[in-house]
């Protein structure tokens, strides 16, 4: 078992230090930034957007085919489960 986990700690080892030095040689070899554009292009400000005519909440009537929900009775605090994690 100690062989098993020493091979295994110097696997990993391998693994991030090749790991490090391909993704430092990737960022090395990559495309070089663009430089800043001396002659920007101006943009146009977007047409505005169209409002929605405001809401009326005045009237409190239900729509048609919607019902009321129930009335349900008041719970008691002895019919409620007891709950129990089991924990410590």
């Amino acid at each position: 078992m100690k062989f098993f986990q020493t091979s295994l700690r110097a696997l990993i080892v391998a693994g991030s230090i090749s790991g490090f030095f391909a993704g430092w040689a990737l960022l090395a070899h990559a495309g070089k930034p663009v430089a800043a554009d001396p002659n920007p292009v101006s943009v146009d400000a977007p047409a505005p957007l169209p409002t929605l005519p405001p809401l009326d909440f005045s009237t409190n009537s239900v729509p048609t085919g919607l019902q009321p929900l129930p009335s349900l009775p008041p719970l008691s605090q002895s019919a409620l489960p007891r709950l129990r994690t089991r924990g410590s």
